[in-house]
């Protein structure tokens, strides 16, 4: 009974694959009678290969995706943060933007009544405003100064708008320091989850791999163990290894049209 023994070149193979040592117990082949296959165009046209390729791909990006939205996640958290810390600064000029807006808006000293002075009129009857014999001088009223408008005077800017001043938790400087904290705190945990997330992924690739090698490597030999006993083959190795061979002969044509036909 004679044994072939079938080596792939680890060059050959993709990442994480191993050589394949083929045992075959029945062997109609002369003893010393040599095949080759070209290993790489096996792995290049092999339509399992490529489809292997594209689910590998496909898988890869399902991952990236996932990373993707767990950055986006500490983006507005960072986001949210670099707000509040603004807030913040802006939260402590308030005392002193409020004092200046109340000297602003404040109405003006009412100016000292002043007697009002009867000038004849020329039908001889008084000012309505006039006092009448025996009674004291009228005082007019002062007019109301018109209402501020609503907002905060900032130097150098204007008048801002109370409208345009939001704050995202409050005015309060301890309120928003408390909020930072918080925010700290899911940013760390966020990191936490996102550094595992990247590890778990990079295995799960390597493992779905890996497994995708061993089908397509599991193809390979079965097809070709099939087809050494259909040529008459004893050895068959790969077409890089062979130094010289004038009576070799080239499996890699049958080897393809074997494979696809196994898939079928």
């Amino acid at each position: 009974m004679k044994k072939i023994i079938f080596i792939l070149a680890l060059a050959a193979l993709p990442p994480g694959a191993a050589a394949i040592e083929l045992l075959l117990e029945s062997n109609k082949g002369e003893s010393g009678t040599i095949g080759y296959v070209d290993i790489d165009r096996v792995f290049k046209e092999y339509s399992g290969t490529s489809g292997a390729r594209e689910e590998f791909v496909a898988e890869i990006r399902k991952k990236e995706a996932g990373i993707t939205a767990k950055k986006t996640g500490l983006f507005t958290i960072k986001a949210e943060m670099a707000k509040l810390r603004q807030e913040r600064e802006f939260a402590l000029t308030i005392p002193s933007l409020m004092e200046t807006k109340r000297s602003l808006t404040a109405p003006p000293e009412p100016a000292p009544a002043q007697v009002p002075v009867s000038t004849p009129a020329a039908d001889g009857l008084q000012p309505s405003t006039a006092a009448a014999p025996g009674e004291p001088p009228k005082e007019v009223p002062p007019a109301a100064p018109a209402p501020a408008p609503q907002g905060i005077e900032m130097p150098g800017v204007g008048r801002i708008p109370l409208t345009h001043f939001k704050f995202s938790i409050s005015t309060s400087v301890p309120e928003i320091d408390a909020a930072l904290t918080k925010k700290e705190g899911e940013l760390k945990a966020k990191e936490e989850e996102l550094r595992l997330f990247q590890r778990e992924a990079e295995r799960e690739l390597l493992e779905y791999e890996s497994h995708k090698n061993e089908i397509i490597l599991g193809r390979i030999y079965i097809a070709l163990k099939e087809l050494a006993q259909k040529e008459s083959v004893s050895v068959v190795v790969d077409k890089r290894n062979i130094l010289y061979g004038q009576n070799a002969v080239d499996l890699t044509e049958k080897l393809l049209e074997k494979l696809e036909e196994n898939a079928l």
